[in-house]
This record gives C-alpha cells, sequence and structure tokens, in this order.
C-alpha cells in the first residue's frame, strides 16, 4: 500500500486500511475519544522509529508532560513514518494515547501517531497538508478557528469565548459545572502569564481586554482535575 501525506510518498508493508480523510475530518472523529491528543508540537529529536516533541499548545485533551514521545511506524503497522520530519519542524498533530504497549521500547503513556487518513499537518507561515479533501494550505487564524469549531462540537462542557477577534471586551460563558469555579489565565503565545480570573460556573464573565497589544492570545482554563485551552486574537 502506498500512503501519501505532508508532501511524502511512502511505501508501507503488511498494512491494509481505509483512508480515513483529512485533518479536520480525522479531528471531529477524534476529539470525544479518551486518550486522544491534538497538540501542537515541535520536533526535537528520534529514536528508532519514534520522536519526541515539545508540546507549544494542547488544543484538545490533557498532557502535563512538557515533552512526549510519539511512535510511527517500525515498518509493518498502519502508522505514518515518523522519519519524514526534521528537528525544529512545528507541525499540528493528533495523538493517541498508548495504553497496552506491546512493541521493543513503546511505554504505557507514549503517543502513537496514526497513518490511515492525515493526523499531522505542518505549522509555518501557513498551515500546510491534506487539511480537508481540497485544502492544502491556510492561513493559520482559519485553520485554529475551524479546528476549534470542530473540537467544541463534541465537548459542551468547555467553556466557550467571544467575539474573536475582539478589541476590548471578552466575554467567556462557563457551564454548569460539577465544581463552583474554572480559573482562567490569560497568557501569551510564549507563555507569559498576564491574567488571572476566578470565574464561578454557570454564568457568563466578561474580561477587559483592551489593554493588551494586539495579537494571538490563549487562555488557559483549568480546574483541580483538567485543563484546557482558548485561543483568541486582540484587535
Amino acid at each position: 500500500m502506498m500512503m501519501v501525506g505532508m508532501g511524502l510518498a511512502i511505501e508501507t508493508h503488511a498494512c491494509s486500511c481505509i483512508d480515513g480523510g483529512g485533518f479536520f475530518t480525522i479531528a471531529e472523529k477524534a476529539a470525544w475519544q479518551p486518550g486522544v491528543l491534538i497538540v501542537r508540537a515541535e520536533v526535537r529529536d528520534h529514536e528508532a522509529h519514534g520522536m519526541d516533541v515539545k508540546i507549544l499548545e494542547v488544543l484538545n485533551g490533557s498532557e502535563e508532560k512538557a515533552v512526549i514521545r510519539v511512535w510511527g511506524d517500525p515498518g509493518f503497522m498502519c502508522r505514518l513514518y515518523t522519519n519524514g520530519f526534521k528537528k525544529g519542524d512545528k507541525l499540528v498533530l493528533i495523538l493517541d494515547r498508548i495504553e497496552n504497549a506491546s512493541y521493543q521500547d513503546e511505554r504505557k503513556g507514549d503517543y502513537q501517531l496514526g497513518g490511515c487518513g492525515t493526523y499531522v499537518v505542518r505549522e509555518d507561515q501557513r498551515i500546510s497538508g491534506r487539511i480537508t479533501s481540497s485544502d492544502q494550505e491556510m492561513a493559520k487564524t482559519k485553520f485554529f478557528n475551524e479546528l476549534q469549531q470542530l473540537i467544541d462540537k463534541h465537548q459542551p462542557g468547555l467553556a466557550k469565548i467571544y467575539p474573536v477577534p475582539t478589541d476590548k471586551l471578552l466575554t467567556i460563558n462557563v457551564p454548569d459545572l460539577p465544581y463552583s469555579t474554572l480559573s482562567a489565565q490569560i497568557i501569551t503565545l510564549a507563555g507569559q502569564p498576564l491574567q488571572t480570573r476566578q470565574l464561578e460556573v454557570g454564568k457568563q464573565h466578561q474580561i477587559d481586554v483592551s489593554t493588551l497589544a494586539k495579537g494571538v492570545y490563549i487562555i488557559l482554563f483549568s480546574t483541580e482535575h483538567q485543563f484546557y485551552t482558548r485561543r483568541f486574537i486582540k484587535q
């Protein structure tokens, strides 16, 4: 079987699977599944048939480690080969946590990269790869906004923010959750914390962002047991 993705044509062996589609199709199907992690990441190093990546931003799921091991195909599994990615490459990845490791150095808690569909796209000045059946390239703002909308469809318990973009006030709708407060911290893309608020659940809150410089920011929502992020643009 010939696998084509990310501009690479890779011959696989002893594997037969049905193509799952482009990145957005895979992301929408995977978003609600336990153990799935969707991240922005940077390739740090390679190890056997895997690679270590530094997490730049968690888009869906939960992972506390800054660097994770991602295993690809050793030659006979339905996974994408990782040797096509170089140190320093920035990627957006859909990963599945390994619970029952059985091959060589793979360990429980590592992640695997699927191959029956597009589970990774490249992040540079724009996003490139098989994003949809018709889109091979997309502006980053459009890509991340559309990806977030797909993820949100299956996570009604997450806080919603609007308008995006905004120039003055950011409204946050916090659903009725089984705990009293939700922490919201605004940070820069480089990870610098700017503001922190405790938000009462089941209510609508407004945050004044008028003093922030124009650009893209992240809101890190957290409770005792989970955390997730949302992006917004300050005009």
